[in-house]
């Protein structure tokens, strides 16, 4: 093959999702990073294994903001495996006491990529309450993840990032009827609702209707909540955003007690390849 025909990609598998743990597993042909590390390190290793990955060959783990559903495993997995970790300052001040010494830390700022062998880290600002949350767009040549979950609202800046994604993983927590109705205590229905919370699914499918564009390949809706949504009412919203499109993109929803398949993402399919890019790895 070619240079000029060879494909570039990344593979990616959600892990977990939801608010009892949130990890992502991202890879390339030469690298391996994880998004968040909210399950036990016992787990997230089960959990590796079942895509046949393992913890061990993982070369960093990104954290996107403190909260406990996303940072519950990090400090006996980096401990056990050596694994470099990368936060913003202060989520870091967050953890800091509840994960322990580390091996390798490394603050991370919005806006200023990371390299991580032959992918591109690029951490971005999130309206959510937590200190300096963030979250992630990844790259890999021309393939493109936009990652957007615990965020309250859709700003332009959030907008901005995610142009031109190969892949979205995208915040659907709510439906708002649901959550109006339903059990929860009335200040933390406020504090989903608001702009520092999480997403409905309507604000899901408004930024999947702003990043839709020709080379979108993938949509995973992610941190579904088992009380407030429904995996049917979720899929419609994005469909619906998608268009005319929805047929030619994967669209799946990332569950809280088993990883998505390893799926994968490139930008340019191989030479004389139909199908979108996105398919199991």
């Amino acid at each position: 093959m070619s240079k000029l025909e060879r494909r570039i990609f990344l593979k990616v598998s959600v892990l977990s999702s939801g608010s009892a743990g949130n990890s992502t597993y991202i890879e390339t042909e030469s690298h391996k990073i994880l998004l968040d590390a909210g399950l036990s390190e016992k787990k997230l290793s089960a959990r590796l294994a079942s895509i046949g990955r393992t913890a061990k060959d993982l070369d960093a783990v990104f954290v996107t903001h403190e909260h406990s559903d996303h940072v519950k495993g990090i400090g006996p997995l980096v401990r056990k495996h050596n694994i470099p970790l990368y936060t913003t300052n202060g989520t870091f001040r967050r953890i800091q006491s509840r994960i322990g010494r580390i091996p390798s830390w490394a603050p991370i700022r919005s806006e200023e990529p990371v390299p991580i062998g032959d992918m591109l880290v690029e951490p971005y600002a999130t309206p959510h309450d937590a200190e300096e949350s963030v979250a992630f767009v990844i790259r890999c040549g021309n393939t493109k993840i936009g990652h957007a979950t615990d965020l309250g609202c859709v700003t332009p800046f959030v907008r901005e990032k995610l142009k031109k994604s190969t892949a979205l993983l995208v915040e659907a927590n709510h439906d708002v009827g649901m959550l109006e109705v339903g059990p929860y205590p009335w200040p933390l229905k406020q504090r989903i609702k608001s702009s520092v919370g999480h997403l409905s699914n309507e604000a899901c499918g408004e930024l999947l209707a702003s990043a839709n564009h020709d080379g979108l390949r993938l949509v995973v809706l992610m941190h579904l909540s088992e009380t407030n949504n429904l995996a049917e009412l979720a899929t419609l919203t994005a469909e619906q955003a998608l268009g005319e499109r929805a047929w030619e993109i994967k669209t799946i929803l990332a569950e809280q007690d088993k990883p998505t398949e390893l799926l994968t993402v490139s930008a340019t399919p191989l030479h004389g390849e139909e199908m979108p890019a996105s398919q199991k790895g």
